[in-house]
């Protein structure tokens, strides 16, 4: 009983709340990351693109140490600074194609943020300023997002793969 109590508050504080707050007080997207996280971004991103999953056990407390380097910087931001430089959207691309298991770890990653930033009241406006900073055509690549995000909520397998494929083509 509390728990379909817990479900209708919900429902109408995201239905008369959420809308409110979607226009009025979200503020514009921007990429959050200092100049040594956009370094470390691409350290990451271009180690991983271009090692086999062998070869990165040599890497793996560089790429730990990495990755708690850019711990703060959003999932959004994250992608904005890879798909704002060619290079390293390739390396996404080569990353995303192999399907290999630096891949998916890579992928499982970020779905715990994901997952977060999809139930955020200012999601819409969030995700339509990753895209315009991403040069992203929103309209092709929410649903794939959107269908992730649900896939996700099963805890199974990779579920933002397919996103990330999608937005490094």
């Amino acid at each position: 009983m509390l728990r379909i109590l817990k479900g209708i508050v919900y429902l109408v504080l995201t239905l008369f709340v959420g809308n409110h707050l979607e226009g009025a007080n979200c503020s514009k997207f921007k990429v959050v990351a200092s100049k040594s996280q956009k370094e470390d971004i691409s350290y990451i991103v271009k180690t991983l693109a271009s090692h086999s999953s062998l070869s990165l056990l040599g890497y793996k407390k560089s790429l730990e140490e990495a990755g708690s380097r850019v711990k703060t910087v959003s999932s959004f931001s994250f992608f904005a600074v890879v798909l704002s430089d060619p290079g390293l959207k390739a390396d996404l691309n080569k990353l995303s194609n192999g399907k290999s298991i630096q891949f998916k770890k890579f992928c499982n990653g970020f779905t715990k943020d994901f997952q977060n930033q999809a139930t955020k009241p200012c999601f819409e406006t969030t995700f339509e300023g990753f895209c315009k900073e991403a040069k992203l055509d929103s309209a092709k690549i929410k649903p794939i997002f959107m269908s992730c995000y649900k896939a996700s909520k099963k805890g199974r397998g990779t579920p933002f793969a397919p996103f990330l494929s999608a937005i490094s083509k």
